[in-house]
């Protein structure tokens, strides 16, 4: 999903440096992100832009005799065809329904609006901000797993939900009553002014850094709503970038705004939220290698390849990372955030992995699915990785790495081991023998193959030997 570079370089040329620094912060929370309809026309949501989407709902509302065809000046702008349904009809009902509304309600997240999920659940990311009325950005915090740890705000009914992390439908959603939808600027100013807009803008987006992404077309109320939170943002002096595909001279956006053109950075949607994210898993990996060292330094271990090993596992984009944490802690979250895993769990896999490495020649390749691959001359021994986090005690251990090969088996995946860390008391307090198949059935698929063997980080330390057990 994102390109990744060695610890030495920058990660995203083309960005701001200070925006650069914002989404890295320590504490996070400094970035937020508004919205527009460019981040749901990026596929697979590939909804159209504003323009687009106006003049078919106009077409179509000509030919069903809703509108006249010279009613409208401009088809184009969708502020002005809602104004003259509503001047028609005295509702938007007849205009929402032409969207058509269930492919803004189905809408499939783009890698871009994933991103913002996993950034919105990290914390980098204080708020995003949409200005749409699809729900990609509700699906793909779904798919996260993001449950209480970001407020979804719909309205001015749910403001009293606001969090630390927030996703804001600012002109409400597909969900809401189409009247309710903000398409007109006669609706834009009843709502503003004094009102929960106006409100929420003023305590979400009085951060340092604040970036408007994907509002390439200037309609009538995107143009007004932006202006009125720069208004807000020019009161706090926080810094403002506008970030869109097309050449600065050529976005009829920008030119509305009236910004100096070194506030305007040409990218499309997800070629910057993956800057975004590889900046943060840069400043993660920095975070790991400095506590892989201390690690060494504190128990006099030998000393592994940190920095090769760190940097194969920050080539997996910032989705795989999250779930690959779940899965080597055993969390039952599909996506795990880097501040909820203590430093030094990740160290004590990261630098067995590097023993194995050492110990083996085979090379270590790292998978969302938790599995380390162990690779040399062709041959290849898929491992599972984990930790019971210094609390978990062997038995509980030993059903969640059976039902951890359960799921692997659905996939086609056959581990021949697992390499596990932070288990509380000895093997000898359970009657399970190490093969936690034991005499089974070779087909029971919950218990594991024959010959799959489950080796502690302490006893390969112990026991460099046990390397031929892990790696088969």
């Amino acid at each position: 999903m994102g390109v990744h570079r060695p610890l030495n370089q920058p990660a995203a040329a083309g960005l701001p440096a200070d925006l650069l620094a914002a989404i890295a912060a320590p504490g996070g929370g400094r970035v937020v992100l508004i919205l527009g309809a460019g981040c749901s026309h990026e596929q697979p949501t590939g909804l159209p832009l504003s323009g687009d989407l106006s003049q078919e709902c106009h077409r179509r509302l000509v030919a069903d005799r809703v509108l006249g065809a010279d009613v409208v000046a401009d088809p184009r702008d969708l502020s002005t065809v809602a104004q003259a349904v509503f001047n028609l009809t005295g509702g938007q009902g007849d205009l929402v329904e032409r969207f058509p509304p269930d492919r803004f309600r189905n809408a499939e997240p783009n890698n871009g609006y994933l991103i913002l999920a996993a950034l919105l659940i990290e914390g980098a990311v204080s708020c995003g901000m949409t200005l749409n009325f699809d729900l990609a950005a509700s699906t793909a915090l779904g798919q996260l797993g993001a449950g209480d740890s970001v407020s979804t705000i719909g309205g001015p009914e749910e403001h009293h939900r606001l969090g630390a992390r927030n996703l804001i439908y600012l002109h409400r959603n597909i969900a809401s009553d189409p009247d309710r939808l903000i398409l007109r600027r006669t609706a834009l100013e009843e709502e503003w002014r004094g009102r929960w807009e106006e409100v929420v803008v003023r305590r979400i987006v009085g951060g340092p850094m604040t970036v408007f992404v994907g509002l390439g077309s200037p309609a009538g109320v995107l143009v007004e709503t932006t202006q009125r939170i720069l208004g807000n943002l020019r009161g706090v002096g926080a810094t403002v970038y506008v970030v869109d595909p097309l050449e600065a001279e050529r976005s009829a956006f920008f030119a509305a705004l009236g910004l100096a053109p070194e506030l305007y950075v040409q990218m499309g949607w997800t070629e910057f939220m993956q800057h975004l994210a590889d900046r943060l898993i840069f400043e993660h990996r920095a975070s790991i290698e400095r506590e892989c060292r201390s690690l060494i330094n504190d128990l006099g271990l030998d000393q592994e390849d940190v920095p090769g090993v760190c940097e194969r596992l920050g080539a997996l984009d910032i989705i795989k990372l999250g779930r690959l944490r779940a899965t080597w802690v055993l969390e039952s979250r599909s996506y795990l955030p880097f501040r909820e895993v203590a430093l030094r769990l990740l160290a004590d896999i990261l630098l067995v992995v590097g023993m194995v490495e050492r110990l083996s020649g085979m090379r270590a390749n790292f998978r969302e699915e938790g599995l380390v691959e162990f690779s040399a001359m062709g041959r290849v021994a898929e491992v599972i990785v984990c930790s019971g986090g210094g609390w978990m005690r062997w038995a509980q251990l030993e059903a969640s790495l059976a039902f951890r090969l359960q799921q692997l088996d659905r996939q086609g995946r056959k581990p021949s081991a697992a390499l596990v860390a932070g288990v509380v008391g000895g093997r000898a307090q359970i009657a399970t023998p190490v093969n936690i198949a034991g005499e089974t059935d070779s087909n029971d698929v919950a218990l594991g193959a024959p010959g799959f063997t489950i080796v502690t980080v302490d006893e390969l330390r112990e026991r460099p030997g046990l390397v031929r057990e892990v790696i088969g």
